[in-house]
């Protein structure tokens, strides 16, 4: 793994690129490393939106600033 930022591209990459087994392997890569997974029946796509879903907000908490420092 990378950083944050660009493991978050790459894997946005992956997605678009539309190939299950790459996003499936990519998905259950991310989720060990990082994130709370999602169950494994669930189908790979709606696990790889989860995680993106984690991603995102992950990344706009590191961009809003905390009311503490206003």
């Amino acid at each position: 793994m990378g950083t944050d930022v660009g493991d978050y591209v790459r894997f946005v990459l992956v997605l678009a690129a539309q190939d299950e087994h790459r996003t499936l392997a990519m998905t259950e890569k991310f989720t060990d490393a990082y994130w709370t997974g999602t169950a494994r029946a669930v189908p790979t796509r709606a696990r790889a939106l989860h995680l993106l879903g984690q991603m995102l907000t992950k990344v706009g908490a590191a961009l809003t600033p905390s009311h503490s420092q206003q």
